[in-house]
Order: structure tokens, then C-alpha cells, then sequence
């Protein structure tokens, strides 16, 4: 478990099929739901029992190690990725993307990696959870950014600090680009941190902030408003509007009487396939509009929990 890229494990139980693959996992005790699908390359090492959830994705050549290994529903875990802690847990409907390093430098009993429901890590991203990491419901970690909980190199005899600290990153919130968390900072619920900046310490709920070091520099009010209920009816139109352009773009064929606003509230797609704005949940959608519609509206950042 130790091995940065388990290179013997990839080049032999990570080249046979998927269907081999999960039949393998499975006589070993593991838990594979329905239409997993496992990519040539891709191998899971686990000392304990692990269980992946229906529908979820893991990409060619990508590596995932731990002593518990939990993985949610719909996941998508793409090529090239690494992932290597104690305790791995990953939620429902989480998209890690292309090369990205999730890899505990110091691995012990006190390396966990915790991403709830939801969250986007995307492409060329480090992370290491030799301490704590929790990238809390609908947070998104932007590509080149790069989140450590320990700092530790030079000589702590000679003089020289070293940090370990756990970090969490708040629902809702975004790390833009190239932004540097430190060890035992917490970030609080719907900020987010501009391009490049540097977090040394916590930050509340609600707030743009920017830097290095990273300062506040407006709160949610100031550059966000929360739009008035005729607004939002006007905003979900327009939307919905783009989005008829949209399938008449990719040739999907629709009729009006398929796509239903109600208020501000919900939408309704033929008639079954209903998306609650308010609670942000959706049943799984099954046709191809419904599912062309949710990916449309997280254009938007609009994102619905599904039933699964």
C-alpha cells in the first residue's frame, strides 16, 4: 500500500477485463454494485473489505489505495488518477478528474481523505491527506490547486518549523486556480478563493477572498446579491430557453409539452423526471432529456442530488 503508483498490480490484475476484474474484487469479499465499470489499468488495494456504489466509473491506469475504501454511487474517477490514504471515503456523484494526485506524503492511522456528495476535483491537482482532509457537499477544487496538511522538510532540530494539521474546505465552496491551502486551515461554507492565492488560515462563510496571504475582500452581499423570486422566475427562463437552443443544437428532438416550469420551484420532464430547485434533488433521470437537462444546469452551477 505504500507504493506511490503500484506499477506490478496495474500491469497484471489492472490489465484483465472489467467483468474479470469486478469478479475477482468480488470473490475477495468486496462490495461492486450494478454497471461499475473498472478501465484497463485501474486497480484498488484495500487491507480491509471495500465497496463501490451502482453506476461508478474508474478511469484507465488509475490507482486506489487504503485501509478502508469506501466510493458513493455515480462516481467518476477519471485516468491517471492516485489515490492513497488510510481511510478513504468518497460520497455520491463525485467527479475526480484527470491526473489528479490525491496522495498522503506521511501515511499513518491519521491519514484520511473524506469527499462528501458532489464535489469536483479538477485536472492536475495535489492533495495530501496525511492528516484530515473534508472537501464538504458541492465543493469544487480548481485545476493546479493544491491543498497539504503538513509542512515538513528542513531540519525541526536546527530550528526549522514543521506543521500537521487537517484541513476542511466548506460546502459549496471554490478553489478557483492555483490556489495553496496550508496544514489546519478550515474554509468556511459558500466562499470562494481567487486565482493563485495563498490560505495560511481559516476563512468564514460567504466571502470572496484573494492573496498571498489570503484577505477578505467582499462578502457574498456585495459581489452575489441573492436574486428576488421575479428575478429567479426570469433567470430559470431564459435558462430554459438556452437550453431548447441547446437541443436543437445536438438534434435532440423535444415537444414543449416535455419541459414544465412551475414557478420557481420545480421542473418537470415528461411528465415524470421532477427537479425540485429549493431542496436541489431530482429523480434519476432515465430519458435523454432529463439527463441532458441536468447536465445543462450545472452550467450554471445549478446541481441536483439524484435518487438513486
Amino acid at each position: 500500500m505504500n507504493d506511490r503508483i503500484p506499477l506490478r498490480k496495474m500491469l497484471t490484475i489492472g490489465l484483465l477485463p472489467s467483468g474479470l476484474k469486478k469478479t475477482l474484487y468480488r470473490l475477495q469479499g468486496n462490495h461492486i454494485g450494478k454497471h461499475v465499470k473498472l478501465s484497463l489499468g485501474s486497480v484498488l488495494l484495500c487491507k480491509n473489505k471495500f465497496s463501490i456504489g451502482n453506476n461508478s466509473h474508474i478511469g484507465f491506469f488509475t490507482s486506489i489505495s487504503g485501509r478502508t475504501l469506501q466510493i458513493g454511487h455515480s462516481c467518476n474517477i477519471r485516468s491517471a488518477v492516485v489515490i492513497l490514504a488510510d481511510n478513504i471515503q468518497i460520497g455520491n456523484e463525485v467527479t475526480i478528474s484527470e491526473t489528479a494526485i490525491l496522495r498522503a506524503g506521511h501515511l499513518s492511522e491519521k491519514s484520511s481523505l473524506i469527499i462528501d456528495d458532489l464535489v469536483h476535483i479538477f485536472p492536475s491537482t495535489t492533495i495530501d491527506p496525511s492528516r484530515l482532509i473534508h472537501l464538504q457537499e458541492e465543493c469544487a477544487v480548481g485545476p493546479g490547486c493544491n491543498i497539504f496538511t503538513h509542512g515538513s522538510y528542513k531540519n525541526i532540530l536546527d530550528g526549522f518549523p514543521v506543521h500537521y494539521g487537517n484541513v476542511i474546505i466548506g460546502k459549496r465552496t471554490e478553489l478557483t486556480y492555483n490556489v495553496f491551502v496550508a496544514p489546519g486551515v478550515t474554509i468556511g461554507d459558500d466562499t470562494i478563493v481567487g486565482y493563485g492565492s495563498y490560505v495560511n488560515h481559516d476563512l468564514p462563510d460567504n466571502v470572496l477572498a484573494a492573496g498571498m496571504p489570503a484577505v477578505v475582500k467582499r462578502h457574498k452581499d456585495q459581489f452575489a446579491p441573492t436574486p428576488s423570486k421575479e428575478e429567479k422566475e426570469k433567470l430559470l427562463k431564459d435558462i430554459l430557453q438556452e437550453f431548447e437552443n441547446h437541443l436543437s443544437y445536438n438534434g435532440i428532438a423535444y415537444t414543449k409539452d416535455q419541459l414544465k416550469m412551475i414557478e420557481d420551484t420545480d421542473i418537470i420532464v415528461n411528465g415524470v423526471t421532477h427537479f425540485n430547485l429549493e431542496t436541489q434533488h431530482c429523480d434519476k433521470p432515465k430519458d435523454e432529456l432529463s439527463i441532458a437537462l441536468r447536465r445543462f444546469l450545472s452550467r450554471y452551477g445549478i446541481r441536483f442530488k439524484q435518487t438513486e
